[in-house]
């Protein structure tokens, strides 16, 4: 790199800034272009485009109908467990004297953050 002045003899050549049809006419039309070949693309293969997979329906069991008809019997569910907090607990040793997970607890109990848990506090257990 040379410092210092330049040569008399050469004059300085400025730099042209694009016009406004150069900065935005080539970005339109190179996506003018692009549109024509994918469009071109397209018909040449006849119109058709990739299908969509083929969904499978299984044929539904034939309807029964019979004068007496038998319900299920659901199971009856067994009533909510709840725990009360005490100072010093958090969700793994309520889990462990409860005889359950903190996942299962975390999952009955959405709201409630096993960082925020205050003394007297009801949490579902089961």
């Amino acid at each position: 790199m040379r410092s210092g002045r330049r040569p008399a003899g050469r004059p300085r050549r400025r730099l042209r800034k694009a016009g406004p049809v150069a900065r935005y006419g080539a970005p339109a039309g190179f996506l003018l272009a692009a549109t024509v070949a994918i469009l071109l693309i397209h018909s040449a293969l006849g119109g058709k485009t990739v299908p969509a997979p083929a969904t499978t329906t299984r044929p539904r069991p034939a309807a029964t109908t019979t004068a007496a008809s038998v319900k299920p019997k659901r199971k009856p569910t067994p009533a909510a467990r709840y725990h009360v907090v005490q100072s010093g607990e958090g969700f793994g040793s309520i889990a462990a004297a409860e005889h359950t997970t903190v996942a299962q607890i975390e999952a009955l109990n959405p709201g409630v953050s096993s960082n925020a848990l205050h003394v007297g506090q009801k949490i579902r257990v089961g």
